[in-house]
């Protein structure tokens, strides 16, 4: 029955979180918007990554545009996004002087994880297998908590 699950961020600051989510690797698809082929008011951009997909857009029809103004004030809900490795999530962030909100930590159930939040505030908790030598390479380096 299900086949998939997406994500649509709306966001405060289209150009900011597209660099965001680019910056942090996630893959472009689709865009749409004034000046791109797939012609629409306002600008969107569809990433897709292992099946799942997430979109952010400035504008939405069915959408109050004062929504897009909010900041998500909880942790309510988290985004959990899968990589292969939790170094390579530092590494992009500290290029683009993207701040880690929790470092690295290894849950018991076999997982090394940590969490950046976006620019509307959205928790992204990205998640890879634990192992002994990534535990360590990430333990060992902690400039991912130098203050910008």
């Amino acid at each position: 029955m299900i086949t998939g699950i997406g994500t649509h961020i709306k966001t405060a600051d289209f150009d900011k979180s597209l660099a965001f989510y680019q910056a942090l690797g996630f893959t472009k698809v689709f865009a749409y918007g004034p000046d791109e082929e797939a012609k629409e008011k306002y600008r969107g951009v569809v990433f897709e990554n292992g099946g799942s997909k997430l979109e952010i857009g400035e504008a939405h029809i069915a959408v109050k545009p004062e929504v897009f103004k909010e900041k998500i004030a909880s942790s309510k809900i988290s985004y959990m996004i899968n990589v292969t490795s939790l170094s390579e999530v530092i590494d992009l962030a500290r290029k683009a002087n993207i701040e880690i909100t929790v470092g690295p930590r290894h849950y018991y159930w076999g997982t090394l994880e940590l969490v950046i939040k976006d620019p509307d505030g959205a928790v992204l908790v990205f998640i890879a297998p634990y192992s002994k030598e990534e535990s360590e390479k990430v333990s060992a380096d902690e400039s991912w908590a130098t203050p910008k």
